[in-house]
């Protein structure tokens, strides 16, 4: 009996002992599912951050983007309302609404030394309109004094309105007048000393003291009898 009784302490006693291994291979092989289990959760927690961030930095670039997209918007908007409030700059000569200074070409009278040959050719017609209407107050007026006036046998000079009035007739002749009213501005002839009046009739030319102010400053009549 003392033997099988040994014997069946031996066998509990390696019974206690496989199943102390097993319960340790157990727990350790718990242990290590444990840090398994835990290793993923951080892997997929580091995942989802890194998803987060990059979704972050995707709406951050989006909301930059957008950003951008608004600022640029909002500088042209400004740039449109600065040309709206800018005022225009000036015209130039293209510009057909605004008169182009006039070339050399453009004023036949320059070499007279007439600037203004608008103003020139206005006192012009005046002149002839005056003329023809036979008005020698106005006509005077279209004077530059003292007139010389000259004939195939001597020249005279007329002083002022007054002696040019007194002498009107025998100085603005029918051949005279006719001369003057038929002029049409596109035949008339320039030079240094004025703009002549048909065959030389009439020269005119601007004031010495008044470079806008135009006038008769001598008659031929002996061209008229030639």
């Amino acid at each position: 009996m003392p033997k099988k009784h040994e014997s069946d302490n031996h066998k509990m006693s390696r019974r206690l002992s496989l199943t102390a291994i097993l319960l340790t291979l157990t727990f350790v092989a718990l242990t290590g599912c444990g840090q398994d289990n835990n290793a993923e959760p951080s892997d997929a927690g580091s995942s989802t951050s890194m998803i987060e961030n990059s979704a972050g930095g995707n709406q951050n670039g989006s909301a930059q983007s957008d950003k951008a997209v608004k600022e640029s918007k909002s500088a042209e908007n400004s740039g449109t309302d600065a040309q709206k409030s800018a005022p225009s700059a000036p015209a130039t000569s293209s510009d057909t609404s605004s008169p182009a200074a006039p070339k050399a070409s453009q004023n036949p009278f320059e070499v007279a030394g007439i600037q203004d040959p608008k103003a020139f050719l206005d006192t012009f017609k005046a002149l002839q309109k005056a003329v023809a209407d036979n008005d020698k107050e106005k006509v005077a007026n279209y004077i530059l004094y003292p007139l010389r006036v000259n004939d195939s046998e001597k020249s005279l000079t007329i002083p002022n309105k007054k002696d040019f009035l007194a002498k009107y007739d025998q100085i603005f002749t029918d051949a005279i007048r006719e001369a003057l009213v038929n002029q049409k501005t596109d035949d008339l002839f320039v030079n240094y000393q004025g703009v002549m009046v048909g065959s030389g009739e009439l020269w005119l030319r601007r004031a010495t003291d008044n470079p806008k102010q135009f006038g008769v400053f001598s008659i031929n009549l002996e061209t008229v009898a030639n």
